[in-house]
Order: structure tokens, then C-alpha cells, then sequence
């Protein structure tokens, strides 16, 4: 009977160290998945970042070069403003 006991004993040891092996290995497989998935999702939203931030270079320059041809606009009125108070003048 003690043989018995003790056999049986054994086999559950062994059975609950297999399912722990088991648990053990879908866990692994199951955090590396999850780590794949963040990692794709990261270099998605990197490179989105790059194009938001490539966009935004491309706003800026077109807001600048917006901005120096109003000022070059504002020079010509003035100029312009200008030659029209000396023709006012002389007539």
C-alpha cells in the first residue's frame, strides 16, 4: 500500500512540474508575442512621428518664405506709397 502512495505521489509531482512547465512556456511565448506586437506598434508610431515632424518642417519653411515675401511686399507698397506722395507733391 506505501508503494502505492508513494507512486501515486510521484506521478502528481511529475504531473504538476509538467503543467508548471507547460503554464511556463505559454507565459514566455505569450510576454514575447506582446513584446513583438509593442514593437511593431512603436516603429508605427515612429514613423509617423517622422512624418508629422517631416510635415511640420515642410509648414514651417512654406511660413517663412510667406513671411519674407509679405515683408518684401510691404517694402514695394512703401516704396510704391512713397513715389506716389512725391508725384501728389508735385502736382
Amino acid at each position: 500500500m506505501s508503494v502505492l502512495i508513494i507512486a501515486i505521489i510521484v506521478v502528481v509531482a511529475i504531473a504538476v512540474l509538467a503543467l508548471l512547465a507547460v503554464s511556463a512556456q505559454k507565459a514566455k511565448k505569450r510576454r514575447e508575442l506582446e513584446r513583438m506586437r509593442l514593437r511593431e506598434q512603436a516603429g508605427g508610431h515612429r514613423s509617423e512621428a517622422e512624418l508629422h515632424a517631416s510635415k511640420a518642417q515642410e509648414h514651417e519653411e512654406t511660413a517663412r518664405e510667406a513671411a519674407e515675401r509679405a515683408e518684401r511686399e510691404r517694402g514695394l507698397a512703401d516704396h510704391h506709397g512713397d513715389k506716389a506722395e512725391k508725384i501728389e507733391r508735385k502736382l
